[in-house]
């Protein structure tokens, strides 16, 4: 397991280092394998403290171990036309975008962020999964020349931190990046910085203001110089959070991961497959654009009705049901029947409810109330669709400098 390029930067357990810390930890009730890096369920001893700084004030996230993928050349807009459920050779350079790809049957591969610099220069950024040989083998049924298409993992070229909450603009116009306010949501902007180039995106996973930075390794020492001279500006903490308090915002966002929310070829599991539609992605495919891989399997879903619909769930119990757990429904009226599963669910100390995404059989998509049973007690569940906040912040510009 290895050390990401922040963690000792943000680690707040006094006398305990990262070796440390490994030895006596446990993988998943301790920290997630994130791509052969470590990811910490938290930093410290208080989730709650992470999340109410993402929520209330800055909060910071390692993103650098996250799987990067550069794909350059005359060529990389009409491969990835191919390979993604959208078209992006037409979409704005400088610009974060959320991307899917299929199999061929229609069920999910993965999903990612892709960030387009220019119409030859896109760097993917998927969730943990090296898609090397599969992109190799489209390359080639595209009949594609190496010449006119470059794809080539980068994942330790670029360290990333996440600069997230209310406070994130004023924390960044604080570290010296002028007129960052100004950015619009998705949009990437280049700064000189320390002899190099910092590049800057609005963008984020947990359903608030926020940002994400780029830079090489080499430039890490003084960008950590200048969050601490924002910490001390400021007179806030700018903590850094780990997996718990990710995992309440993204619910809160009503957001779908990798692995957690559908199957994918780490974790391969048939019954847990899902297409685009089936987990609230229908945004984004464009069926009638050009062909994808996927596509004719998806057309025929859209006919003939998806299995599965996405539903967001709430329950009072803090009880966190075993990701998988059946939910149960009264169907005609009198006969209990499973009619879905709950796919993951966290704790939400600002909503003050266990909060997770459920995949429920199409055919219950109405459905308000569900129940799970755990320990031999019944924890009666709360349906609803799509995000569980809105922050006005998060999309407005320019973006707020300080708190109201």
């Amino acid at each position: 397991m290895k050390k990401s390029a922040f963690f000792d930067f943000l680690n707040r357990r006094e006398n305990l280092d990262f070796d440390d810390f490994l030895a006596s930890s446990q993988e998943d009730d301790d920290y997630i394998n994130w791509n052969e890096f470590l990811l910490p369920q938290q930093y410290g001893l208080e989730p709650e403290l992470e999340y109410q700084a993402i929520r209330t004030s800055c909060a910071l996230f390692d993103v650098s171990p996250i799987r990067k993928i550069q794909i350059t050349g005359y060529e990389a807009g009409l491969f990835l036309d191919y390979v993604l459920t959208r078209p992006v050779s037409t979409a704005p350079s400088m610009r974060g975008i959320y991307v899917a790809f299929c199999n061929n049957d229609g069920s999910l591969k993965d999903d990612a962020i892709l960030y387009k610099y220019s119409d030859d220069d896109y760097l993917l950024m998927p969730s943990d999964i090296n898609h090397s040989d599969y992109f190799e083998l489209i390359r080639q049924k595209l009949e594609i020349s190496s010449a006119d298409l470059h794809i080539r993992e980068c994942t330790d070229d670029w360290c990333g931190m996440a600069i997230q909450g209310p406070l994130s603009t004023a924390v960044l116009s604080s570290m010296g990046f002028p007129v960052i306010e100004e950015l619009a949501p998705f949009g990437v902007l280049d700064y000189p910085f320390a002899d190099g180039t910092i590049r800057i995106a609005r963008m984020g996973f947990t359903a608030d203001l926020g940002y994400e930075c780029w830079l090489p390794p080499e430039m890490i020492e003084p960008f950590k110089q200048s969050i601490e001279k924002a910490r001390q500006h400021m007179g806030i903490a700018i903590p850094g959070y780990g997996l718990r308090a990710l995992e309440a915002c993204r619910f809160e966002g009503g957001f779908v991961v990798a692995g957690w929310d559908f199957a994918t070829e780490l974790d391969p599991d048939p019954d847990f497959q899902r297409s685009p539609f089936e987990v609230g992605l229908g945004w984004l495919v464009k069926l009638d654009g050009n062909d994808f891989v996927g596509r004719d399997a998806l057309v025929q879903q859209q006919k003939i009705g998806q299995t599965y619909v996405l539903r967001s769930m709430r329950t009072q119990s803090q009880v966190k049901p075993v990701d998988g757990a059946a939910v149960f429904a009264m169907v005609d009226g009198h006969n209990e029947k499973q009619v879905g599963s709950i796919n993951s669910s966290a704790w939400s100390w600002g909503l003050q409810l266990t909060i997770g995404n459920v995949s429920l059989e199409a055919e219950f998509a109405n459905l308000e109330t569900v129940w799970f049973k755990q320990n031999g007690s019944l924890f009666t569940v709360d349906l609803t669709q799509g995000p569980m906040i809105h922050l006005p912040r998060r999309n407005i510009v320019p973006a707020p400098l300080l708190l109201k």
